[in-house]
């Protein structure tokens, strides 16, 4: 289904050579279109216009280029939730009585739901500059979920610190389209833990759901020494370090420039964001079989387990790609740590599973 920003109807797409979908937990999503030129509703694909399955109105698709072809047309474009990668963090204006200072930094310490909320809010609902107010779009409640860090942007893409926040703290965020208002709901998206109890999911060799895999354990981007430069100029700079009890060849370094962090708390945050642990990479080819259904028995954002050769870890899925052809649908996900915390960010690795 076709229809443009104001939720009118445009076309019906029923035949189309593929359909490529990438959700993400944290960043932006992507997706893919192609069909025969002159297929059904072609002539009505155009940017700025929004493309949903049926039965899954909640998978909302941003079109962003279209190209047309000899033969073919496709569409490419984002989530629905790409919306946010038009916008930049602009900090609050400068106050009245000093109008010559200029944009300062939008500085907000809370729990990880509350500051997803608030970036988005300032740049994308409510922002001082009403010009840069996102159409239709609302703020869903908070619930005020994951751990209580603080934040700041300055001129940042949004969806930048959005994602950092999310890798952070374990809270994921979404746009979904509220069809009966006719609006889009920003909001935080946290998913369900099934690593144990009845609702447990797991991909296994074992159980079927695993046929082939291949691990890859790389340290060549590892970091786990970070020196901070703060505010300040030359001797006068504040410098703060982490990851300090690591020696010898354990022990690999990095410097960041935080220049607007002028407190130890900021320097902390930045330097820890830095951090590059070892990733443990398993490619794998996955059964969507009647023990683990993808959308029903587990999702995007879900932590699962993850059993391979006699190891196991829990793992949060944080993108799935759905390519739609001939009449069939492949999954390919991607696998991630389970919540991550500033202070386990050393012990990260990264599974890459293969439907």
């Amino acid at each position: 289904m076709l229809m443009n920003m104001d939720f009118v109807l445009l076309a019906e797409i029923p035949l189309y050579q593929s359909l490529m979908i990438k959700r993400e937990y944290y960043g932006c999503g992507s997706f893919k279109l192609v069909l025969k030129r002159g297929a059904p509703g072609g002539h009505m694909l155009a940017r700025d216009r929004l493309l949903y399955l049926h039965g899954r109105m909640d998978t909302m698709l941003l079109i962003e280029k279209v190209t047309r072809a000899e033969d073919t047309i496709t569409a490419d474009g984002l989530m629905l939730k790409g919306l946010a990668a038009r916008r930049i963090c602009v900090p609050p204006a400068a106050p009245a009585e000093d109008p010559y200072r200029g944009f300062g930094w939008d500085r907000f310490t809370g729990d990880g739901e509350s500051a997803i909320l608030h970036f988005a809010g300032g740049n994308l609902t409510a922002p001082e500059d009403d010009k840069r107010r996102m159409p239709r779009m609302v703020m869903a409640p908070n619930l005020g979920r994951g751990p209580v860090l603080p934040w700041q942007a300055r001129f940042d893409k949004l969806t930048d610190i959005l994602s950092s926040i999310g890798q952070a703290t374990g809270v994921g965020w979404d746009v979904l389209p509220d069809f009966e208002r006719k609006q889009f709901i920003f909001g935080a998206w946290v998913g369900q833990d099934r690593t144990s109890g009845n609702g447990r999911a797991v991909f296994s060799r074992e159980l079927g759901s695993i046929t082939t895999a291949t691990c890859t354990d790389d340290g060549s981007s590892q970091v786990g020494t970070v020196y901070a430069g703060g505010a300040g100029e030359d001797e006068n700079r504040m410098i703060y370090s982490i990851g300090n009890q690591l020696t010898g060849y354990d022990r690999r370094e990095l410097f960041t420039a935080l220049s607007g962090a002028d407190t130890v708390e900021m320097l902390t945050l930045g330097a820890q964001q830095k951090l590059s642990p070892p990733r443990l990479t398993l490619t794998a080819q996955v059964r969507d079989c009647s023990l683990c259904r993808y959308r029903t028995d587990y999702d995007v954002g879900d932590v699962v387990t993850v059993v391979d050769d006699g190891a196991q870890m829990n793992a949060r899925l944080i993108a799935m790609q759905e390519t739609h052809e001939k009449g069939a649908v492949s999954l390919s996900a991607t696998f991630g740590d389970a919540p991550v915390t500033l202070v386990s960010r050393l012990k990260q690795d990264r599974l890459q599973l293969h439907v």
